[in-house]
C-alpha cells in the first residue's frame, strides 16, 4: 500500500472526539501512531516522544 493510500485511509475515518477538543487531525495521529510503532516506541510515552521529534517531518507528506 502506497503512502497516499494509507493517508486516504486514515481520511476516510469518522473521528469521534468533540471537535473543540481536537488538537490534532485523526490521520495526523494514526499516521504518528503508525510510524512511532514501526520505529520500536512501545507504549504511549515513547510514542509521543518520537511524534514531537517528527510531526514536523511527517507534515510535509500530509496533504
Amino acid at each position: 500500500m502506497s503512502g497516499k493510500a494509507l493517508l486516504d485511509q486514515f481520511g476516510s475515518l469518522e473521528d469521534p472526539r468533540q471537535s473543540w477538543k481536537v488538537l490534532y487531525p485523526l490521520a495526523e495521529i494514526l499516521l504518528c501512531v503508525l510510524c512511532a510503532t514501526m520505529a520500536g516506541a512501545d507504549d504511549f510515552v515513547e510514542i509521543e516522544r518520537w511524534a514531537r521529534r517528527k510531526l514536523d517531518f511527517l507534515r510535509r507528506f500530509l496533504p
